[in-house]
């Protein structure tokens, strides 16, 4: 791994996690897909910049240089930003202007770059203002609930808010617990059995085509997901 990577939990109930990282060296860090959206602030030698990325169907590669800092937050599945049509962002990054190095613009005000240390307090304001918004429906199918509308609208609020429908959104998640679990010394074939794959070779084509590394990958990778 070309970078020191730590990671916390949030205050926040619509954040999955809020990671850190110091890069060390140059390289490109291929970014499983999440279905969610996140938010990186970087810190360079000449500046710094601010991305919003939407829910991801596919890996994506994401450089990085010698002594980047970066603080990072994935949302929660169904968690959204409300000044934009969430569909529109579907496998989409977009650069924040930045009036100066430690201000960025959203939604047609400024705001202070975070730390790590700061980073929840600007979520709260992102709160606090409406820009973040959370689908009570789509939590409910993602967990076992069951949400009191017809399945046709339980589609439509998965197409809407991820750009998926809700079986790509369960597919993607499944992966990615998939690589979890190989992390930790799983066995190939007692994954695909644990997670409902059909077969393992079901496992790899699914690992691979939503995160970009097969399962035996997976086990020696010593990025987080």
């Amino acid at each position: 791994m070309s970078f020191l990577y730590e990671e916390k939990a949030s205050s926040s109930s619509l954040v999955d996690v809020i990671w850190h990282t110091v890069d060390t060296s140059d390289g490109t860090y291929l970014a499983a897909a999440d279905a969610c959206w996140d938010i990186i602030f970087t810190r360079t030698g000449t500046g710094s910049r601010v991305l919003l990325s939407g829910p991801s169907s596919r890996p994506t590669p994401v450089p990085y240089n010698v002594g980047n800092r970066n603080v990072g937050v994935r949302f929660t599945q169904g968690t959204y930003f409300t000044h934009v049509e969430p569909r529109s962002m579907c496998d989409r990054t977009i650069r924040l202007p930045m009036p100066d190095h430690e201000h960025f613009e959203l939604a047609a005000r400024t705001w202070p770059m975070p730390d790590y240390a700061s980073i929840d307090d600007l979520l709260a304001e992102f709160h606090a203002h409406g820009l973040l918004a959370h689908d009570a429906v789509i939590e409910a199918a993602l967990h076992g609930g069951d949400p009191p509308v017809s399945p046709r609208t339980v589609e439509r609020h998965f197409t809407r808010i991820t750009g998926r429908s809700q079986k790509q959104v369960r597919q993607i998640a499944r992966a990615r617990d998939a690589v979890a679990r190989l992390r930790t010394g799983e066995a190939i074939a007692d994954v695909a059995y644990e997670l409902g794959y059909a077969d393992q070779s079901h496992l790899t084509r699914d690992v691979k085509r939503l995160t970009g590394y097969t399962p035996a990958e997976s086990q020696r990778r010593d990025e987080p997901v």
